[in-house]
């Protein structure tokens, strides 16, 4: 070979270097799989490595063909969606995700928060005390709503996944993420939100103290509270040591700034929405305020409104099996053309 002809080769390996250096620096982040062995069905645990940020973590069900995604979102705290994965007594703190994946007639996918941690939370449920490792330090809107969308985001390429029909369900908190999720991601065809807001959390506060049963000089005193609340979590938004409510003031700052309803209105998805008519944590009224305006825009929305339920779409303290109803009916509305 020539000089003049190994200066050109040795020009082109360089390039070629350099592309294959180029592509990987935006290739996949690696994929861990894990399979998990469950009463008739097998979920894979998807853990997605990437250079910033915590490990984004998903489990996705096995369908009998491929389906479509169903996609449950877990309402507020620290709970991971799966429990004792290591040990006989494994099981879902989402309900109705196990016996949808069992059924084998949807890819049904399930999220784990960032920053999420195995170890059990020293706290109620729903709130984010006690919560283990550095959840309360990273936890907000944005950081679950990025989580949230790389994670659909790869699911939508898995092989037993249809990615033409994309149903995303959200519990309570799960609502404004399943809203803003479906503002953010156009493959999401249709939207389940259960025991949600609906202009915002702080409306939320709101409605629930006119519903009291409390006098009126009762209630301004509250509303006066409320107000003095927010006032302190504007003056330090990003707190993560500072707590209302059970929750850092980064997290209520970054949720109160969210409406579900405008997030609704700037997505294309098909709508459903079911509220207990006793819910104290969401007032149906603040869903009712979302209904209207997205009624009155002539969108595609449907809305169940459960007598005597409360926030768990059933009586206070009765059993969830009684809400399997509510989940059939929108189960129902997504097969529908």
């Amino acid at each position: 070979m020539s000089r003049a002809a190994r200066t050109t080769s040795f020009v082109l390996l360089a390039g070629l270097l350099a592309l294959s250096t180029a592509c990987g620096a935006f290739a996949s982040p690696a994929v861990q799989e894990q399979a998990i062995d469950f009463k008739a069905t097998t979920v894979t645990r998807l853990t997605l490595q990437g250079k910033d940020g915590p490990p984004v973590r998903y489990y996705l069900s096995k369908p009998a063909h491929k389906a479509p995604l169903v996609v449950h979102i877990q309402g507020s705290g620290c709970v991971p969606p799966f429990m004792k994965l290591d040990t006989p007594e494994k099981f879902s703190t989402i309900y109705s995700w196990l016996p949808m994946a069992q059924a084998g007639r949807y890819a049904v996918m399930a999220i784990d928060k960032p920053y999420q941690s195995d170890e059990p939370q020293q706290g109620p449920y729903g709130a984010a005390l006690g919560c283990a490792g550095s959840f309360n330090e990273h936890y907000s809107y944005e950081t679950w709503l990025a989580t949230l969308k790389k994670a659909v985001r790869h699911a939508l390429t898995r092989p037993e996944v249809d990615p033409t029909r994309v149903l995303v369900i959200g519990v309570s908190e799960g609502g404004l993420m399943a809203a803003g999720l479906a503002r953010a991601l156009p493959e999401v065809t249709h939207v389940v939100l259960l025991g949600s807001s609906g202009p915002t959390q702080l409306y939320d506060f709101a409605a629930g103290i006119y519903a009291s049963q409390d006098s009126d000089e009762v209630k301004l005193l509250r509303l006066r509270e409320l107000d003095a609340t927010f006032d302190a979590i504007r003056a330090d938004p990003k707190s993560t040591s500072k707590y209302a409510w059970g929750h850092t003031y980064l997290r209520w700052s970054s949720f109160f700034a969210q409406s579900t309803l405008d997030n609704l209105a700037q997505s294309k998805a098909r709508v459903y929405l079911a509220s207990g008519m006793q819910d104290k944590s969401s007032p149906i009224l603040s869903t009712e305020a979302m209904y209207a305006q997205l009624r009155v825009q002539g969108r595609d929305v449907t809305f169940s409104r459960v007598p005597m339920a409360g926030h768990s779409l059933v009586p206070d303290g009765g059993p969830m099996p009684k809400g399997q109803k509510e989940y059939d009916a929108f189960m129902a509305w997504f097969e529908r053309p």
